[in-house]
């Protein structure tokens, strides 16, 4: 049975690699380099996967059950329906819900029909307590791992479209990170991601600005959370077997699961006698892609504001008799403190235009206020600062500040103010 799971998982992984149009063969997999050809390699590929799920169908014929049959049947089918789903979205808006249905199907149904079929093998009953209990096993490792898995993936796609966007200057149509669950999750607190999800990223501005507002609501550890969610509770559903050498073994897998780029799970990570041996080359490589591809992209975006605001100005007389617009009038924030003079209008654009606002908006917003002007990177660190507190704390509008600091609560100028003392 493991087997016929090993195949299907297989044939995925294979149709996963068929190159579209403008990729370079060595982004493709063995075929491809092998026949030197896209067209090729493709071809090859889709015979590959269908051959590997082929094989897993008349292996599990073999095992003359019926309802082993049916299972590995409509694994195969959600299989199928979450992969089609991922890339062409039955929904015109895309959501979290949606990215949660898929990888119940790409990820959770073929190890939970994987884990039932081993049930019904053994001699439980479908219905029964124990088949299910393996059935939600399976299911909720699935899922766990595929929203993991699926993290991984969303960072080389960010590179690959920061990189793309750069050097072609065109819209970047990526649908697997368009419907990345880090960005749905986000699209929970900022709608307007959804239009993003729609139609792409039309230029590096777009991309940036999606990544800072997955960053703002904290989108990459609340996928993390939903996987850590779904492995607790494979594990409870382990608890209704009894101890043994392999129950200990499944919950082992589990934490595998759990463990950041999974570097358990990784073929090439052991060596001929089985012994872990970690190569982390490859995460190590993508994450680094992945934050050389940012730093350029914002150096040539922020620079451009930057060089349009000028540098920063000098003379504690300018900021003595600077003016701040907030929110709530015309207010003088005059301050020795330039730092939290640059926070104030900060938390001010927040208030005004939303947590959704975009770093250019809140550079002109600040640079405008402030006699003493500040560097787009340094807005973008204390924007994202100001925002994780707001939202920690309920934050809204400018009475929403009053309200917190009438009951008590110490409200600081700018987050981090505490940290001063």
């Amino acid at each position: 049975m493991a087997e016929i799971v090993e195949m299907m998982h297989l044939a995925t992984q294979i149709h996963d690699t068929i190159l579209e149009d403008g990729d370079e063969l060595d982004k493709g997999n063995q075929a491809h380099k092998m026949y030197g050809s896209t067209t090729a390699g493709n071809k090859v590929s889709i015979l590959a996967g269908d051959f590997l799920l082929s094989r897993a169908s008349v292996l599990s014929a073999s095992l003359k059950n019926v309802a082993i049959v049916e299972a590995v049947a409509f694994a195969l089918q959600s299989l199928m329906e979450g992969q089609v789903q991922l890339h062409r979205p039955t929904s015109d808006q895309p959501s979290l819900n949606l990215y949660i249905k898929s990888t119940r199907r790409r990820g959770g149904m073929l190890l939970a029909k994987g884990c039932e079929s081993v049930a019904l093998l053994t001699g439980y009953k479908q219905g029964d307590q124990m088949t299910e209990a393996a059935k939600e096993y399976g299911l909720n490792l699935g899922i766990a791992y595929q929203i993991l898995q699926d993290l991984k993936v969303t960072e080389h796609n960010y590179a690959k479209a920061l990189q793309k966007v750069q050097k072609e200057r065109a819209q970047e149509l990526n649908v697997p990170l368009q419907t990345a669950g880090p960005l749905l999750y986000a699209a929970v607190l900022f709608p307007e991601l959804h239009d993003l999800a729609k139609r792409g990223f039309q230029n590096v501005s777009e991309i940036i600005h999606a990544r800072s507002l997955i960053d703002r609501c904290d989108a990459i550890n609340g996928m993390r959370r939903m996987a850590n969610y779904h492995a607790t509770l494979a594990l409870e559903a382990l608890e209704q077997f009894p101890a043994s050498e392999a129950k200990e073994a499944l919950k082992v897998l589990v934490h595998y699961a759990l463990e950041q780029e999974q570097p358990r799970l990784v073929r090439a990570n052991y060596s001929p006698d089985g012994s872990f041996v970690r190569n982390s080359a490859s995460s190590a490589s993508a994450h680094a892609v992945l934050e050389r591809s940012e730093s350029v992209a914002k150096q040539e975006l922020y620079g451009a504001l930057d060089r349009l605001y000028g540098r920063a100005r000098l003379g504690v007389n300018l900021v003595k008799d600077s003016l701040v617009w907030g929110v709530m009038g015309l207010r003088n924030r005059a301050s020795n403190d330039i730092n939290r003079l640059h926070r104030v209008a900060i938390r001010d654009a927040v208030l005004l235009y939303g947590k959704g606002v975009d770093v250019p908006s809140v550079v002109k917003f600040v640079n405008e206020q402030c006699a003493f002007k500040v560097s787009a990177l340094e807005v973008e660190k204390m924007l994202h600062e100001e925002i994780q507190w707001q939202l920690r704390n309920g934050i809204e509008t400018a009475e929403d500040i009053d309200i917190l600091a009438g009951k008590g609560v110490s409200v600081p100028e700018w987050p981090g103010e505490e940290k001063m003392a």
